[in-house]
């Protein structure tokens, strides 16, 4: 891996994407073109702008690198970041400032708000394969992702961060009780990694893991059911997801970034976008679980099988211990990295 520039040069480097704008004005940043950004520019950004006259931009991708070099240099210009859950539970004080939500504060999941990160999209780690390949023997369980003689054939994952789910997943399929995965035995995840290693691609984004599945350069994947819906939705439709198997859940949060000048009205969007009107709209739109637990999505078909919050999930869903993850984070991403380059 490249070392790590210093705050400075990586935002002299970066540079800024968008303009600062005025006081009614917000910065918006998420993680690129797709159905995800789409809906949120659907769900909430338009609707907020109708009712405040708010301008709102979309900058992006959400980095936490770019966050920190901004807040380290005093020059933030981003208002709202979609972000990882861990990442604003470790950095909350730091990088991010605490988001009062008033009574909306009891609207999400038990133990997934935390003081400066509020949920807005729920994820499954899904197990999807390509039914061209696979035909009449399709993978049926987690473990058949890692098992290469019987099913031979092209594996992929996202490895910009192994706090989706990915470690989780792993542990699943090679028999850890659900009740029992935390904390994460990292060492073990690897080696169940290691038994497909030669058939492995890791993507170091969501869209090139999704082009990768769609462009036939994959036929077995472990993917976020966000991503998921966006190549079914571009009609990837070979890919099929595989019910009945465990669901390791992660969730992104909305924060504010430390000195950010209009983080009252920031706060204000982030409490609009948390609503379960807003929350229902978002989820239809990008084919994830909604944050608001009043919220009451009409999915199209094609989210139907990844809606993590679905009744058929309740024995199969695994929430992500994000304290653990905060407390962790550093020591397992580097250990991740190093496996991946090792």
């Amino acid at each position: 891996m490249p070392r790590v520039l210093s705050a400075a040069v990586l935002l002299l480097a970066t540079g800024c994407a968008v303009s600062e704008g005025g006081e009614n004005s917000l910065v918006f940043v998420s993680y690129g073109q797709g159905a995800y950004q789409a809906g949120q520019r659907s769900a909430w950004l338009n609707p907020y702008t109708a009712e405040t006259g708010t301008t709102v931009t979309i900058d992006g991708p959400s980095s936490t690198a770019k966050l920190k070099a901004m807040v380290e240099a005093g020059k933030v210009t981003w208002d709202v970041v979609d972000t990882e859950a861990s990442v604003a539970a470790q950095t909350c004080g730091t990088l991010v400032e605490p988001v009062d939500l008033g009574p909306l504060a009891a609207s999400f999941p038990e133990n997934t708000l935390t003081p400066c990160g509020v949920p807005d999209a729920f994820f499954g780690m899904t197990l999807m394969y390509n039914a061209d390949v696979y035909r009449d023997h399709p993978p049926a369980k987690l473990a058949d992702f890692f098992d290469p003689k019987g099913f031979p054939g092209r594996r992929i994952i996202y490895g910009g961060d192994p706090s989706v789910g990915t470690l989780e997943a792993a542990l699943l399929a090679d028999g850890v009780p659900r009740e029992r995965l935390y904390p994460l035995d990292v060492a073990r995840a690897l080696k169940v990694y290691d038994r497909v290693r030669p058939e492995l691609s890791i993507s170091s984004t969501y869209g090139d893991q999704q082009q990768r599945m769609a462009g036939g350069q994959a036929d077995i994947a472990l993917i976020v059911s966000a991503r998921a819906y966006s190549l079914l939705k571009a009609g990837a439709t070979q890919w099929k997801v595989v019910s009945g198997v465990p669901i390791p859940v992660t969730w992104d949060v909305l924060v504010v970034p430390k000195g950010s000048r209009r983080a009252e009205k920031a706060k204000d969007l982030i409490r609009f976008a948390s609503r379960p009107a807003q929350a229902a709209a978002f989820a239809e739109q990008a084919g994830i679980g909604p944050a608001n637990t009043a919220a009451d999505p009409r999915y199209p078909e094609a989210a139907r099988a990844l809606d993590v919050w679905g009744e058929d999930k309740e024995d199969l869903r695994v929430l992500s211990d994000v304290r653990w993850w905060a407390a962790n984070r550093t020591r397992v991403v580097k250990t991740w990295s190093d496996w991946m380059t090792g």
